[in-house]
């Protein structure tokens, strides 16, 4: 055998330490990661399904309450735009409502497909497309809902009840 400080080197080396048993037969640990994409999309086609369909809703309610008065005052003969004046606030609430809902729905609809494509929050991101797939189902039917309840709202002379 040669010495360690020989030129050559030791022979023999001494074995390098081994794993503690049972270590190489257990997983690594599990690291969860976070997936915000999935509940990004989910808040998105909340604010666009339900958020924007009640704002435009309670616009709709009040635009057929006050332009309604008018319609019904005139007989109800050919519509005039200019009915829309007295409430022309409300129909620029609405109007605002339906765009920001159609742009937040697109944008819900398409990370709800990514997230789950990516298993980035694979569930919120289902509940994302669902949501965003029957929101414009849900803010016509609550458009409709308070143009009626609105018209009904006034009396047959035309003033609000």
């Amino acid at each position: 055998m040669s010495s360690p400080d020989a030129p050559g080197g030791p022979i023999f080396t001494a074995p390098h330490a081994a794993p503690p048993a049972g270590a190489l037969l257990t997983a690594p640990p599990v690291v969860r990661r976070r997936r915000p994409m999935g509940a990004v999309a989910l808040t998105l086609s909340i604010l666009a399904g339900v958020v924007a369909s009640g704002v435009a809703g309670f616009a709709a309610f009040g635009i057929a309450r006050g332009a309604g008065t008018e319609f019904v005052a005139r007989g109800g003969q050919a519509v005039d735009w200019r009915l829309l004046s007295p409430v022309r606030d409300l129909v620029l609430v609405a109007e605002i409502a339906l765009w920001s809902g159609t742009v937040l729905g697109v944008a819900a609809l398409t990370l709800g497909i990514v997230a789950t494509v990516r298993n980035s929050g694979r569930a919120s991101g289902i509940a994302a497309i669902v949501i965003s797939a029957l929101g414009p189902f849900l803010f016509a039917g609550l458009v409709l809902l308070a143009v009626a309840a609105g018209a009904g709202a006034t009396t047959g002379s035309g003033t609000p009840i």
